[in-house]
């Protein structure tokens, strides 16, 4: 099993630039002490990368933990890999970028992006547009004067009822039929669902958030199915609604810490906590759910919700709100949607948002920046209520849900959220890259690659040297490669 050495060290590779975003972190907070500790961290993480390096070059083999632990390795490297040969996964990660949020929040609150104009206000507020989507040509017409709506600011109320997530329809048919899923995961799609009981249990998992097919046949023979997974959350939530509040911001304070000692703790700390207690209820309380990672968990809460297809109108909301809330925290973030949404679909299976700034030019300007404005930003989308959920958050990329709450719907759908924060002298390649469509990509990287560069979200690199050559327009990408420019519903092919 060559693949878990090379799957560490991608896994340990990332921890590296986590903790090192961690330690430029306490610099900036004057946190020297605990700089100097994570240093020490990253420099036994660089050490495990060339014991792993070792085994790849030896084509070591691994077919269970036993093997592991005849290696010799160090103690905590020895540690890790039997977790991720166990879990698939290396749990530093999550607690490590836990850490970096909290530290970022920390700072943000003494450095903000200049000229930004945010209030507290706005962080105990959410956003209401008191507009219905309608298929009439007056409510269409509103929807395209949105931008002289006025954004209404209302005292923020979080109920467990409103977070509650329940599908009534569920209910009423229990029995998925999942060859009639409206949209379904990219890399499912030219796949047959088949016909025998293991084959089509296997795929039906594969279309939750975060399950692949090595996970969904784990998954099978534990006894695991997308059935009975659906069937068992609405039972868990019908017995207690509280149940289906995952995000750790609306969580409930466990009883056996007082309100001030819970406010004395890091943010992290509360996360991880929160999220122990979670893991230990779901293994208390259920059969199957307990078996999947949280992620997953968060996909099959809104599963109903994400095998749904978005109408064009109900995007052209989110842009609106996405666009004041970057307003409202900085004039010069930039925001723009791309996806199938700017290839002029009339449905997308997600939102896909691209936000830049001008004075962030690099991605060691992203990287150095006094403040986190990927953090900043959803911080601010999850207090005015659009944010509802978070799947996962890094440096530049955000996945998550978020809600437009409609007045013309007794219940709201939760979409699919991608956020990416680009270097703005890579504007023109991002918003290509990110724009698509996924045939388009790939025939204008194959034109780049024949005249000797590969070509990428952040611009063209030369194959002989690979320096970056970063595009600041689309129209720079098609230039470059002596094209002619191509619209963005041109390029739906």
């Amino acid at each position: 099993m060559k693949q878990l050495f090379e799957k560490a060290n991608q896994l340990i590779q990332e921890l590296i630039d986590i903790r090192y975003q961690q330690s430029n972190l306490f610099i900036k907070l004057d946190k020297k002490k605990d700089s100097t500790a994570i240093q020490f961290k990253i420099k036994n993480y660089i050490k495990w990368k060339s014991i792993i390096n070792t085994h790849i070059t030896n084509n070591t083999q691994i077919t269970n933990i036993s093997d592991i632990k005849t290696l010799k390795l160090t103690e905590k490297l020895e540690i890790k890999l039997c977790e991720l040969f166990d879990t698939g996964d290396i749990k530093d990660i999550d607690d490590a970028k836990l850490e970096v949020i909290e530290l970022e929040r920390q700072y943000n609150s003494k450095n903000v992006v200049e000229n930004t104009s945010v209030t507290n206000s706005l962080s105990n507020s959410i956003i209401s547009i008191d507009s219905s989507i309608d298929d009439s040509e007056e409510q269409y017409k509103k929807t395209q004067e949105l931008e002289q709506v006025s954004i209404k600011i209302q005292s923020k109320k979080v109920k467990v009822e409103k977070d509650s997530k329940v599908e009534k329809d569920s209910k009423e048919d229990k029995k998925l039929n999942t060859t009639k899923l409206e949209s379904i995961p990219k890399n499912m799609m030219s796949i047959t669902r088949p016909t025998d009981v293991r084959g089509s249990s296997i795929y039906d998992l594969q279309l939750l958030h975060g399950i692949g097919e090595k996970s969904a046949i784990a998954l099978y023979e534990k006894g695991v199915t997308l059935e009975g997974l659906v069937s068992e959350w609405i039972q868990w939530v019908d017995r207690n609604p509280a149940n289906s509040i995952l995000m750790p911001q609306k969580m409930e304070r466990p009883k056996e810490y007082t309100q001030s000692k819970w406010d004395s703790l890091e943010a992290w700390n509360r996360n991880s906590i929160l999220e122990t207690n979670l893991k230990k209820k779901l293994d208390i309380e259920t059969k199957q759910l307990c078996k999947i990672h949280k992620d997953t968990l968060i996909g099959l809460k809104y599963f109903h919700d994400m095998t749904q297809k978005i109408p064009r109108e109900e995007i052209q909301k989110a842009e609106t709100i996405l666009n004041r809330v970057a307003e409202y925290m900085n004039k010069d973030l930039k925001v723009i949607l791309c996806g199938s949404y700017r290839r002029e679909r009339d449905k997308s299976g997600d939102i896909d948002c691209c936000i830049v700034h001008p004075d962030i030019k690099t991605q060691e300007d992203i990287k150095s920046n006094q403040c986190n404005i990927l953090a900043s930003f959803v911080e601010m989308l999850i207090n005015v209520g659009f944010i509802v959920d978070q799947l996962d958050m890094g440096l530049q990329k955000f996945m998550g849900l978020c809600m437009i709450k409609q007045n013309n719907k007794k219940t709201n759908v939760a979409r699919r959220l991608d956020i990416r924060f680009m270097p703005y002298e890579s504007y023109g390649s991002a918003i290509l890259y990110f724009t698509g469509s996924a045939n388009f990509n790939t025939d204008i990287r194959k034109i780049a690659l024949s005249k000797g560069y590969s070509l990428s979200e952040f611009g063209f690199k030369k194959k002989s040297d690979g320096i970056l050559i970063p595009c600041a327009t689309e129209e720079d990408v098609f230039k470059f490669l002596d094209l002619k420019y191509k619209t963005p519903k041109e390029r739906d092919i």
